[in-house]
């Protein structure tokens, strides 16, 4: 009876569609954290001082598998790698096929409330299903971010320890990671690659201060 099912969904399979491989839908946001002159309180492990620039993009996020007939479309996220006028388009890796169902060619979704999540096939056929999905945006390991950051560490007598991190593309860059140690008893300003902080009040937990300067 399901083979009987699975041929007959597979020979209803919707009109053609063709899969745009033209990207996402992304866009690139400014990151300057905090205000300068703000007092802020933040804690051992906590981003003091951040600058750069975030790239997002669009994904599928499927919260329970979708059990069809011809296809199972597998809960987890899907990455957007097109658009047209109508559709979003998203990688099918994750979706199972029946035995005699057409191989995938992509995910479609179309931009409307309520729209049926489809399969589409290589041969521009589609089965469509309902089913529990979001679309969401999230950092693009693809783009091009780039963040700088100062991160507290912790005092130990009148010393602060500060670490300097670069993110590119959401990945650390160690090669210009550097942690620095900065005497309070000289000066309450302390300052990194053109980034100034004035150190109010510091222990091994917490660190209070105020952004003089941030990244050039």
């Amino acid at each position: 009876m399901r083979v009987l099912l699975l041929v007959i969904s597979i020979l209803a399979l919707s009109g053609c569609t063709t899969v745009k491989y033209n990207g996402t839908d992304s866009f690139v946001k400014e990151v300057n954290y905090p205000e300068v002159g703000k007092t802020i309180t933040a804690y051992v492990g906590d981003h003091l001082v951040q600058k750069g620039t975030l790239t997002e993009e669009n994904i599928l996020i499927v919260n329970e598998t979708i059990d069809g007939v011809a296809y199972d479309i597998t809960a987890k996220e899907y990455p957007q790698i097109g658009f047209d006028e109508k559709n979003d388009f998203y990688s099918a890796i994750g979706v199972v096929k029946g035995i005699l169902s057409d191989p995938i060619q992509a995910l479609a979704l179309e931009r409307k409330e309520g729209a049926e999540l489809c399969v589409v096939t290589v041969f521009g056929g589609s089965a469509c299903y309902e089913g529990d999905y979001q679309r969401r945006k999230q950092l693009s390991e693809r783009g091009n971010s780039f963040q700088q950051t100062l991160i507290y560490s912790g005092r130990v007598g009148n010393k602060i320890n500060i670490g300097y991190r670069e993110f590119s593309n959401n990945s650390a860059r160690p090669a210009f990671n550097n942690d620095v140690e900065y005497d309070l008893s000289s000066s309450n300003v302390i300052g990194y690659k053109g980034a100034l902080l004035e150190v109010i009040k510091a222990d091994n937990s917490s660190i209070t201060y105020k952004v003089v300067k941030n990244f050039p």
